[in-house]
């Protein structure tokens, strides 16, 4: 295809109908720009004659547009521009479509033909009854598959027993309900380690070290020297539950946690306790070996005095 078009070609008559209609309309290039959103330098590449800048389907769609801004009305003229760009019209490739369409199907019906002879003539013209066997086989065998399969799901999914729904654990917000008070920044970890180290003659004074779970666990201060002569044991008993302790006013904090079933807690005072348990059924007190009587408030005071709730 030539660089520009020949004078008296489809397209340049276009091309020069295109122009003539712009300036009879007072339209600028940028003012079809905008109208039609084709760049600037296209339409003045259009102008110049040149139909051969981008490919073909593109120029033909730009010209039909720019037609349509400056309303150049001439299907006929656009129709020789679409031969002379080599662009099929839609009719025309509906019928080559057409025509790919029957012979894919005339090849397909060739081939079907071609196998079906190959089949017969081997038996004489006719389909050997091995063949008729082994096809209705592996049709057998397929429907076989098929159907083991879909049985197969349908009894996965039917045996597949709903889990039984857990109950909820026990959360902390659920078993913690402390008391905020102001403690200094002596911070002071409960002693669950070492737990162990009896002190001279507690093992035949105290009632409690006959359990099992006590043998282990000093009930008593350490020495009669000791500054601390108060000792709080706390047992879990069963479950979860919150358990915060504070020492003589907040000279020592010891601080709080969630403690399951079996745990041993093990606190050290001068004079007393303040004792904040979350679940108060669940929880046993010793204080100083003695056990203490079960709570009827989440927070008591323990030490120089008997037992008595929080303020």
């Amino acid at each position: 295809m030539a660089d520009e078009m020949t004078f008296g070609s489809a397209g340049a008559l276009l091309v020069r109908k295109l122009i003539q209609a712009r300036k009879e309309r007072g339209l600028s290039l940028e003012e079809v720009t905008v109208e039609t959103r084709i760049k600037k330098d296209h339409l003045e590449k259009i102008e110049a004659g040149n139909l051969t800048f981008l490919p073909a389907a593109y120029v033909y769609a730009f010209l039909k547009e720019y037609a349509g801004a400056v309303g150049v009305d001439d299907s006929e003229l656009l129709e020789r521009c679409r031969d002379e760009l080599s662009i099929p019209s839609d009719l025309k490739v509906r019928q080559e479509a057409a025509e790919e369409e029957e012979e894919r199907d005339s090849q397909k019906g060739e081939r079907l033909s071609g196998m079906f002879s190959a089949v017969t003539s081997s038996s004489g013209g006719k389909i050997s009854p091995v063949t008729l066997v082994g096809g209705a086989v592996f049709i057998v065998l397929v429907l076989l598959i098929v159907a083991f399969f879909t049985f197969s799901g349908s009894q996965g999914i039917k045996g597949t027993a709903p889990q039984a729904e857990s109950e909820p654990a026990v959360t902390p917000e659920e078993v913690q309900q402390e008391v905020e008070i102001m403690v200094p920044d002596s911070v002071v970890l409960a002693d669950t380690d070492t737990l162990s180290g009896n002190v001279p003659g507690e093992t035949s004074e105290l009632a409690v070290k006959q359990e099992d779970w006590a043998k282990d666990v000093s009930f008593l201060p350490e020495s009669s020297t000791s500054p601390y002569q108060k000792v709080l044991i706390v047992r879990v008993i069963k479950d979860l539950s919150w358990v915060k302790i504070v020492a003589d006013d907040g000279d020592r904090e010891y601080p709080g946690g969630q403690f399951g079933e079996g745990d041993v807690l093990r606190y050290e005072a001068k004079k007393k306790f303040w004792v904040n348990i979350g679940r108060p059924p669940l929880v046993e007190l010793y204080l100083n070996g003695e056990k203490v009587p079960p709570m009827s408030k989440r927070t008591i005071v323990l030490g120089e005095e008997s037992p008595s709730p929080a303020l």
